[in-house]
């Protein structure tokens, strides 16, 4: 489409294109009114907590670009995290789509693929442009607090395969960005709150962390999002995100990528603890970045395009660098997919498809096939969101769906983090069934579920142990002896977990991950 060109735009109104901003709300609010009319913002990332239904969402967008066309003249990338899995914001109304390694565990490249078409589709339908996923890092770390399920694999070359044919399918009708940047699968810190360092040294890094987002580049990515975190072998000072070293002599130089470089989330605390998020926006416009993520607050998106103002006005930074930064966010915006036709079939279909996905990646890494005794106890862990990065729901009810279909088993709901009382208590009530099923969450990040699992291995039952998430139980407990993966807790993943319970789903599944 026709946009008002570089030349024509205000220092204002450049730096406005530079900044992404968040806010509260299923309409358009007075911060996001102030945001775009006072400080011409030209880019918005779009959460759970702006989406109601399909036409809220529909009418929201529309209304954010035509107050964007109006006050700047140019439109608005409106981005989303929407990964699939256990990372997305669309739920009423929009498919619910398996994650990255639920794809990875039911098929083939082309599944990726498939279901990054159908999610871009969907997204362009909604007028969503924009789409933070694939996550292209190698989650090889079985500690690691962050990515997990979100990534494809601990190989390299399975995420680099997979995550390219996402990407593509997504690049039919969204942008897709590669995230994050030069890798986060290494990590025992979450960036939400602490400022990891990654200390491989560069054979390494070249042999696993960059091989992905170097094969997406090559296969015409568009955008890619950088980490906060700190890798002495490329810069021992700076963070990615503020690090001219990662964004412009690596992504730029020595990877040839010629697309846009957003930035994580500048309010997380691997930021805002450490150099604070307006300084950090200036610095990571030095670096190289095109697009500043601020979601959530007006204060901090407002520091940050205040000071790259200043920064421009007093020469602390070159006009020549915010042309840079900012021709390539609208030359890229030239191309952007408004809204697409979908009729209520194609919905229908794409959740179809997603659930046989999901249903196709339960796996049985270990053991027998489920079969039911006469008496049998389901100990569940209930799902909350675990980062900041999901917004796990707790609404999905296995317990309740479970006690309806099955006669004669008993359930324990369990907190994320039981206590030594509760896991005595669980212990305590398992020794009167002679089969137990427990649905683990996360254990390798909430480790006391790891214990009672421990002290469930020592009694005299037949123990099942179902990773609803993160497949890591084994590594960490390999004494189990029955272990199935569904990799996600999702309503997907529940109805394949009970039709696998009831004897109507064989696992077909295979592991993307190392878990012995």
């Amino acid at each position: 489409m026709k946009i008002k060109p570089l030349e024509s735009l205000t220092l204002q109104e450049k730096v406005g294109q530079l900044l992404m901003f968040g806010f509260d709300g299923y309409e358009i609010n007075d911060h996001a009114r102030r945001m775009i009319c006072d400080h011409k913002a030209g880019n918005v990332i779009l959460f759970a907590r702006n989406i109601k239904d399909k036409q809220q969402l529909k009418k929201l967008v529309d209304d954010l670009q035509a107050l964007a066309l109006e006050q700047i003249g140019v439109p608005l990338f409106i981005s989303i995290d929407q990964e699939g899995g256990m990372v997305i914001r669309i739920r009423k109304d929009g498919t619910h789509f398996p994650g990255a390694m639920t794809m990875a565990a039911a098929g083939d490249e082309h599944t990726a693929y498939d279901m990054g078409r159908r999610m871009g589709r969907e997204l362009a339908w909604f007028g969503i442009n924009m789409d933070f996923a694939p996550v292209l890092d190698v989650n090889n770390n079985p500690s690691n607090p962050v990515i997990g399920v979100r990534s494809f694999s601990d190989n390299p070359d399975k995420v680099a395969a997979f995550g390219s044919a996402f990407a593509s399918g997504l690049q039919e009708h969204v942008i897709a960005t590669g995230k994050h940047f030069p890798g986060h699968g290494d990590t025992h810190l979450d960036s939400h709150l602490a400022l990891p360092t990654v200390t491989h040294d560069l054979k390494r890094l070249e042999s696993v962390e960059f091989k992905p987002f170097k094969f997406a580049i090559d296969r015409g990515i568009k955008a890619i999002m950088s980490s906060h975190i700190v890798f002495p072998a490329i810069d021992p000072e700076f963070p990615a995100t503020l690090s001219h070293a990662h964004l412009t002599e690596l992504l730029r130089g020595r990877f040839g990528f010629k697309g846009l470089i957003a930035t994580d989330c500048m309010q997380m605390k691997a930021i805002r603890n450490h150099y604070s998020t307006p300084e950090a926006s200036l610095m990571a416009v030095r670096a190289g970045a095109n697009i500043l993520c601020v979601s959530h607050d007006e204060v901090y998106q407002t520091g940050a395009v205040k000071r790259l103002f200043e920064a421009v006005s007093n020469g602390e930074l070159d006009m020549s660098i915010i042309n840079d930064r900012v021709a390539l966010v609208l030359a890229h915006k030239t191309d952007i997919t408004w809204h697409v036709d979908m009729a209520k079939d194609d919905f229908k279909a794409n959740g179809d498809v997603a659930a046989k996905v999901v249903r196709q990646a339960l796996t049985k890494v270990k053991g027998s096939r489920f079969k039911a005794m006469d008496k049998t106890l389901l100990v569940v862990i209930k799902p909350l969101a675990t980062s900041i990065a999901d917004e796990s729901d707790p609404a999905f009810d296995l317990i309740a769906l479970a006690r309806k279909r099955f006669s004669g088993l008993a359930a324990m709901p369990l907190s994320l983090e039981p206590d030594d009382a509760a896991i005595q208590n669980v212990v305590a009530a398992a020794k009167d069934y002679p089969q137990v099923i427990i649905c683990s969450y996360n254990a390798n990040v909430y480790k006391t579920q790891l214990t009672l699992i421990r002290q469930l291995t020592e009694l005299p039952i037949e123990l099942h142990v179902v990773a609803m998430r993160n497949p890591y139980d084994l590594f960490f407990v390999p004494e189990i002896e029955h272990f199935v993966c569904t990799y996600e807790h999702t309503p997907n993943a529940i109805a394949a977990l009970l039709d696998y319970l009831d004897g109507k789903l064989e696992p077909e599944g295979r592991l993307p991950v190392h878990v012995t």
